[in-house]
């Protein structure tokens, strides 16, 4: 006759063993024991190890490890809960160690309850660690998206010169250290770099596909030439210059860094390091095929490859939280690709996309550039609720007495006024963003819309985060680098972009009026950029 198992009986089969049940908190003991006790054999193992630990049997000399043995034998991987740390915001190690014993546990018991339990708790003590109510900032490319800002329109030495600020090749050796010493200062929380894929499939560190043209720029300091010549993915990485690094090597000087400087040992602090796939961004939309999805994902899991091999090389792990994301929908895809595999790499690893993209409910991470529009709607709508936001400026000057960034936007910025304009816009939305999650934070808006926290990129390593974290903005290039005062035809581009081409010519007029009020103050820059997002219903509305 079939066993049927009575949970009544529970209390009584625990009563038999309760060494064994006691090594358990209270609050997996009875949801364990539901599991294990159901199985016949497993009673009769957990009532001889009961026996064995009683009276005249545990006399004899090897009947205490006969006991222990059989207790494994009934936990298997359940005494990992032992070791579970249950506070609502365990430390760095506590949580690599929940993160561990959630990943062994899924590997065995996928589908058991008390696993499905464990990834809600885990997720739970996520968010508190994650929980700031500052702005945290992380160094674009190491130390700035220099060739793509003056690329066209500006050598490197005046740009540099124009800042006093001497920047690093972006994504390079150089700019990652420098990063990594902000970091130890403890002015940034981590760095962030691009990847792109060589002819033989070996992910590179670089935004920037253009060899020839980046090399130009970056030995002369002049305007890089027009983008033509061989590209990144049609070399082979052993023929590549030296100057573009492999995503190995990249995580290994991370490495090697924080062992140089004591760091992978003691202090409690992560260090973000943010991989952003370039070479899947647009690869992945509703029209894509089959075939090139799986080609997409192949790509994916060869960086992950690289990842999980650096993780479990390094001396503490627990130290770094790996990002990898980018704007479309294909992170959720590998996500859940990973997920149904139960790689280990998900205990350090988080997937941020776009929350456009479909199917992202899951990511816990959402990544824009502040060029986008609609963010602010987005956010007041709870779109961005309890995720980590990661926003990208598009442009953003050290705050000097006449800093100016040029072509950081694509190709429709024509003129330096059209720069101002957008980074005027653009600082107005960081802020009023900010503004609109400490109001959540408050209460004074929907709490239960809030995200979780805010990142920023910042091009200008530890100084750019010193600026963002004080002002709550990045800074905006004022009118003293502008060859002619803003006009309705040098501001062309701009009436484009935001749809007024066909706006009244006092509309403009007005604007250009604003706008060369504003002189060389900030303040009145954002404040313009403010009242310009209102005017295209760029805003936010029940």
């Amino acid at each position: 006759m079939a066993d049927v198992w009575d949970p009544a009986k529970l209390d009584v089969k625990i009563a038999e063993n309760p060494t064994l049940w006691a090594s358990l908190d209270n609050q997996w003991r009875a949801g364990v024991a539901s599991t294990l006790l159901a199985n016949q054999e497993l009673r009769k193992l957990n009532r001889i190890s009961g026996r064995l630990k009683r009276g005249a049997v545990a006399q004899f000399p090897n009947a205490p490890a006969i006991a222990a043995s059989l207790d494994q034998a009934i936990l298997g991987c359940f005494s990992l809960l032992s070791q579970w740390c249950t506070a609502p915001k365990p430390n760095e190690q506590q949580f690599y160690l929940n993160n561990q014993i959630y990943t062994a546990l899924s590997a065995v018991h996928p589908d058991d309850a008390i696993t499905q339990q464990l990834g809600e708790r885990l997720t739970a003590q996520w968010k508190k660690r994650n929980l700031r109510s500052k702005v945290v900032v992380i160094a674009h490319r190491g130390d700035g998206a220099t060739f793509e800002k003056v690329r066209k329109v500006f050598e490197r030495q005046a740009f540099d010169s124009i800042f006093i600020y001497k920047h690093e090749d972006e994504n390079s050796e150089a700019a990652l250290l420098k990063a990594l010493d902000a970091w130890r200062r403890k002015e940034l929380s981590g760095v962030e770099c691009d990847v792109w894929f060589s002819q033989d499939a070996v992910p590179i560190v670089t935004h920037t596909q253009h060899i020839v043209a980046l090399h130009h720029q970056e030995q002369t300091r002049n305007v890089a030439p027009p983008l033509s010549g061989a590209k990144v993915k049609e070399v082979a990485s052993g023929d590549l210059p030296a100057r573009f690094m492999t995503l190995d090597r990249w995580l290994q000087i991370v490495e090697a860094y924080l062992a140089h400087h004591g760091l992978t040992q003691g202090e409690e602090r992560q260090l973000r390091l943010e991989i952003e796939m370039k070479d899947t961004n647009l690869a992945f939309n509703t029209n894509t095929l089959q075939p090139e999805k799986d080609q997409v994902l192949g790509r994916w899991r060869s960086v992950e490859r690289v990842v999980s091999r650096f993780l479990k090389s390094c001396q503490r792990p627990s130290i770094y939280q790996v990002a990898l994301f980018n704007g479309s929908a294909a992170p959720k895809d590998a996500y859940d690709k990973a997920w149904n595999q139960n790689k280990t790499l998900l205990s350090s690893v988080v997937y941020g996309g776009s929350p456009d993209a479909p199917e992202t409910s899951d990511l816990l991470e959402v990544r824009y550039g502040l060029h986008f529009p609609g963010l602010l709607q987005m956010m007041y709508s709870g779109k961005f609720k309890g995720k980590i936001v990661t926003l990208a400026p598009g442009v953003e000057a050290y705050p000097l007495d006449s800093p100016i960034q040029l072509n950081t936007l694509g190709e429709w910025i024509e003129t330096r006024q059209a720069l101002t304009v957008e980074q005027s816009i653009q600082c107005a939305r960081l802020r009023r963003l900010l503004w609109l999650f400490d109001e959540m934070k408050a209460g004074r808006l929907p709490k239960e819309r809030k995200p979780l926290r805010i990142q920023v990129l910042t091009d200008f390593c530890g100084l750019g985060a010193k600026f963002i974290v004080s002002k709550q903005a990045t800074p905006i290039g004022p009118r003293g680098f502008l060859d002619q005062p803003f006009s309705e035809v040098n501001l062309d581009c701009v009436w484009r972009k935001y749809n007024l081409t066909g706006a009244p010519l006092e509309t403009k007029r007005n604007i250009c009026q604003r706008l060369n009020d504003c002189g060389t103050d900030q303040a009145k820059f954002i404040e313009f950029g403010n009242d310009f997002l209102q005017l295209i219903d760029d805003w936010y509305h029940d």
